[in-house]
């Protein structure tokens, strides 16, 4: 059985078929799915599938190029949806520098990125995390809110090698649920490379 970690389905692309193919997922081997937030809105309408489908669980969160959405009111009831019982993360969150290149609107992101990690860690929820043109920022922002005590993915990464290895060094503990230790998970980045 599959366990698609990361979709959309809220998606306007899907606005004509989104029943049928939702529907179908479990003859189709998915027998759960993890539909991300990325907006106040699609943290709704991911909501809203979450309660529809029974094999269908929410993250909530804002995406880092969706802020402007964001204030302390809205963060209030971002906050209050994390106690729902089929909210299985909070994201996606993160860092994206590649379409926003202005200090203040970066300076922003920063801020709602650590509120959102706090968010999770409070809530004890992992967090699916954004990075994109962005990496010595998102590893201060971690360091910052100490996601070492924060369990989640990296979901958007497109860095080197080395800072792989950076994050899995300061962020990734003992990996013994897995089979695998920290320096065993630090040969296998490498030699993906």
């Amino acid at each position: 059985m599959i366990f698609e970690t990361h979709a959309h389905y809220d998606d306007e692309r899907f606005e004509e078929d989104r029943d049928a193919l939702i529907t179908s997922m479990p003859g189709r081997g998915v027998g759960t799915i993890i539909n991300v937030g990325a907006s106040i809105e699609s943290t709704k309408t991911t909501l809203a599938l979450s309660e529809k489908y029974p094999f269908v669980y929410a993250a909530v969160g804002v995406h880092p190029s969706d802020i402007s959405g964001l204030n302390e009111e809205t963060f209030a009831w971002l906050k209050e949806q994390t106690k729902k019982e089929k909210v299985a993360a909070v994201g996606e969150i993160g860092l994206d520098y590649y379409w926003d290149k202005e200090p203040e609107v970066q300076k922003q992101q920063r801020y709602w990125f650590a509120e959102q990690m706090k968010m999770a860690r409070e809530a004890s929820l992992p967090v699916i995390i954004h990075s994109r043109d962005a990496a010595a920022d998102t590893m201060e922002v971690m360091k910052s809110v100490h996601a070492e005590e924060i369990p989640g993915v990296i979901h958007c990464y497109s860095y080197s090698k080395e800072m792989a290895q950076e994050f899995i060094r300061n962020f990734v503990k003992e990996m013994q649920d897995l089979g695998y230790s920290k320096e065993e998970l630090l040969a296998e980045v490498s030699a993906g490379f």
